[in-house]
């Protein structure tokens, strides 16, 4: 393992490296990945780059590279958005590279790793997301990692040449506790 900072049994999440400008422009530029970010835009490596180099002057983002323990390849990224220390909150993402790894149980891992990284060791209240109603996987994965559909987002964003709608999704502190005490 490449400088592992958490580990579970099927991936371990690190640091992101400049090497990994790769890895995020293959995530950005991907048509099925970048298509549930709504990404519209492309990028380039030299854009990765530079993201990478500003990345941990930042304090409201905390990300990761994603990879999978047995053969340590890089197969995503994952991170904390808009992290806000006063009000004890962020926004979680991920994206797994390539179409082969989905479907393997490596989304519902992560979630379930940043979830317990985010209360029990950056003491977080709140954990929040937005997923495409048309992302079921997604939808799924976060329900079993204990997200709690909290709202919806009408016509939030325009994607091949129809609005769509997206869930507000949310894990709280205490609902985290409650069921890892009942696991």
């Amino acid at each position: 393992m490449k400088n592992p900072f958490i580990v579970g049994e099927k991936v371990y999440l690190r640091a992101v490296e400049m090497e990994d400008a790769q890895l995020l422009l293959h995530c950005n530029n991907q048509p099925e990945v970048r298509e549930t970010f709504f990404i519209a835009f492309p990028s380039n490596t030299n854009r990765q780059e530079l993201d990478i180099k500003n990345l941990y002057d930042r304090q409201d983002y905390i990300p990761f590279v994603i990879c999978e323990k047995e053969t340590g390849r890089d197969i995503g990224i994952t991170a904390f958005h808009r992290v806000d220390l006063v009000s004890r909150a962020a926004v979680y993402s991920i994206r797994i590279a390539d179409e082969k790894d989905w479907g393997k149980g490596f989304g519902g891992e992560v979630t379930r790793l940043m979830v317990a990284y985010g209360f029990e060791q950056l003491n977080l209240n709140r954990i929040q997301l937005v997923v495409s109603t048309e992302n079921e996987r997604g939808y799924r994965a976060y329900i079993k990692a204990g997200f709690i559909q909290e709202g919806l987002l009408r016509k939030a964003m325009y994607h091949y040449d129809h609005y769509s709608d997206f869930y507000i999704m949310s894990i709280l502190r205490e609902e985290y506790y409650k069921k890892k005490k009942s696991s």
